[in-house]
């Protein structure tokens, strides 16, 4: 008995040497330097590009995307257009780029018709793709239906948010 508590303060008192010993901050202060001066994590830049567009708000190639629906419409919406068109000048840009489309949906139906309503979902982006040039072997499609939703709820807020086609790259 006194052998296992003599054990379990040593390994006790030890691990905490090891905690309290382990500095994250180099110079004691966050926000700061090793020499003390104030750091900001942006290298020098004000975070906004040449044409004073924020990097945030760019639209991006190359990058994963999420494309939203009306309950139960399979319809690419006007808006997701400009980003799905920069998506497809990346791919015809780079023919060994490929994605993956992912159609979702909410909770609401049969598991048999959110699959195929996913699928929808998912062919509808493609052939979005395909119409700005992207090649069928870059496209890979495929259908989760209401088996991976991105919001948990019961509700209309968490029902849209479900209601996707997921553009992921594919490693190369």
């Amino acid at each position: 008995m006194k052998i296992s508590r003599l054990l379990i303060v040593a390994v006790f008192a030890s691990s905490l040497g090891f905690v309290s010993g382990c500095s994250y901050f180099k110079s004691g202060k966050k926000g700061t330097g090793e020499d003390g001066t104030q750091t900001s994590g942006f290298d020098g830049q004000d975070g906004f590009g040449e044409d004073g567009i924020s990097a945030a708000n760019r639209l991006k190639a190359a990058c994963n995307q999420a494309y939203y629906f009306d309950f139960d419409k399979f319809e690419v919406r006007e808006d997701d257009a400009e980003s799905i068109n920069v998506q497809a000048n990346y791919l015809v840009d780079h023919p060994s780029a490929k994605v993956r489309l992912e159609g979702h949906a909410d909770e609401r139906g049969s598991r048999e018709y959110n699959i195929a309503l996913g699928w929808k979902r998912a062919k509808a982006v493609a052939a979005a793709l395909k119409q700005q040039g992207a090649g069928n072997a870059q496209i890979v499609m495929m259908s989760y239906g209401k088996e991976k939703p991105v919001a948990l709820g019961h509700d209309e807020s968490a029902y849209s948010q479900n209601r996707r086609v997921n553009l992921i790259y594919e490693a190369k």
